[in-house]
């Protein structure tokens, strides 16, 4: 995933009532999104946590992004509810061309409720507090699959239909590496290294023999 933009945005009158329903409806389907589902006495135990915010992003709403004839609008939409506009920006040549390609959008919250850690005299404790909210936008461009990696896989499924064909060609090479390694075996014993050729059969003979008996009681599993 390739980044192309990242802005910060001035958001619509309609944005703010959008994140606040946003929050509610997060809490009902992922608690763990709000303080990172963190409660103060776990903010606190976590010596690496000063400052956290209640949402950082709007992963859980569909966001899409609409082109007029001047501008583009960022819009958000939540299960049960109309789309919102929450910002909106003169299009540009770049823009739109970003857009065209293909380029999709997220976006982080900034601002909002925040708990933050403050050190007391004798123990630490956690602030409430609540600044102006703010948005991120992020364009992002998929990443190109490589012509050749693509052609390899297509050649990959095409020889290897399914696992037990797979299966198969490793049996095949596992008896080869074995005759391989049975033949060497005895020849270097029959030129008198005796030692050398029973490691060489050992290695190669005995392993994949092994092997190959084990291979043959697998059972790959069957497409549904």
């Amino acid at each position: 995933m390739t980044n192309l933009l990242s802005k910060n945005l001035n958001l619509t009158k309609n944005a703010n009532h959008f994140i606040t329903k946003y929050i509610k409806y997060v809490k009902t389907i992922n608690p763990n999104d709000v303080f990172e589902g963190k409660n103060d006495k776990q903010i606190l135990r976590n010596k690496f946590i000063f400052k956290i915010q209640q949402i950082t992003n709007l992963d859980s709403a569909n966001i899409s992004l609409h082109l007029t004839s001047k501008n583009i609008e960022v819009l958000a939409k939540i299960p049960d509810s109309k789309a919102t506009i929450i910002w909106t920006y003169p299009l540009n040549s770049e823009l739109e061309k970003m857009i065209n390609h293909g380029a999709y959008p997220t976006i982080r919250i900034t601002g909002g409720q925040y708990k933050e850690v403050v050190s007391g005299s004798f123990e630490d404790k956690i602030s409430n507090g609540f600044e102006p909210y703010g948005i991120v936008l992020e364009l992002h461009q998929p990443e190109i699959v490589n012509e050749k990696i693509k052609q390899f896989d297509k050649l990959y499924h095409h020889t290897f239909k399914n696992e037990q064909s797979l299966v198969n060609l490793s049996k095949i090479l596992m008896s080869l590496f074995a005759l391989i390694g049975l033949v060497l075996g005895i020849g270097f014993m029959f030129l008198g290294f005796l030692m050398t050729g029973l490691v060489v059969i050992i290695a190669f003979f005995d392993f994949n023999s092994y092997t190959l008996l084990l291979s043959n009681s697998y059972k790959p599993k069957q497409a549904n």
